[in-house]
């Protein structure tokens, strides 16, 4: 009897410590800076779509019109303001360079994205990074990435 119950309480012992360590795993997730999500791993961009009549209505996919060759370039965002964009397995032009080298930083509270341009952060996770670019007279585009 008294077997059983210790084994009883140390059954509910180990369950209730990977309980606590699956929280902590959480809480964890969930304090990340923003620095660190878009800067842990590398992105493919998975969605393009525009609103090129500035109606506030992203109507056209440019993304379907992309080819295989663009589709599987990637970029990563190094902590050091560096971005890496990757031209991935398929290059569109083989005289093309495989990495070219450009530079990132949030401005505005870490509520745009400035890459080239200023580019409104819209989501950022684990997972998903989308911005938005507005360009003169309203013409807007909005890009859609996922973490390898």
């Amino acid at each position: 009897m008294k077997k059983t119950i210790f084994l009883l309480a140390a059954s509910f012992s180990i369950f209730f410590i990977q309980g606590c360590n699956k929280k902590d795993a959480v809480i964890k997730d969930e304090v990340l800076s923003k620095t660190q999500l878009l800067t842990t791993g590398s992105w493919n961009l998975t969605a393009l779509v525009s609103d090129r009549d500035a109606n506030g209505t992203y109507e056209t996919d440019d993304y379907a019109g992309y080819t295989v060759c663009f589709k599987d370039n990637y970029s990563t965002f190094l902590t050091n303001g560096d971005l890496e964009v990757n031209e991935g397995p398929t290059k569109c032009r083989s005289t093309d360079p495989q990495t070219v080298i450009k530079h990132w930083q949030f401005t505005n509270n870490e509520t745009t994205l400035v890459v080239d341009t200023d580019n409104d952060l819209i989501e950022l996770s684990k997972t998903t990074l989308k911005i938005k670019m507005t360009l003169g007279g309203g013409v807007g585009f909005l890009s859609t990435f996922t973490k390898r």
